[in-house]
């Protein structure tokens, strides 16, 4: 584990922060929270654009046909096609 990083203020001698230490903080505290907006903007713009497609290519049906196999697609088709044969059978012998 790291060890902590031992604060200026929290010793004995420190006479407080120069004018240049204060401007790079602000200047670093501002960088950093525009950095974390800009993230925060571009996944917002993700989420709506996902919102707006609805089930096209990046939709949620598309992307789980996308992560399916084709071996997966045939077997689940196989098995909607057996269960509605067997119902139109049975309908039709009524």
């Amino acid at each position: 584990m790291a060890a902590q990083k031992q604060l200026p203020h929290s010793t004995a001698d420190w006479q407080g922060y120069t004018l240049d230490e204060l401007r790079y903080m602000r200047a670093y505290t501002a960088a950093r929270i525009e950095i974390n907006r800009e993230r925060l903007t571009a996944r917002m713009a993700e989420i709506t654009d996902f919102n707006k497609k609805g089930a096209g290519a990046k939709g949620i049906v598309g992307r789980i046909i996308g992560a399916m196999s084709y071996i997966d697609m045939a077997v689940i088709v196989w098995k909607i096609s057996s269960s509605a044969f067997r119902l139109f059978r049975s309908v039709r012998r009524r």
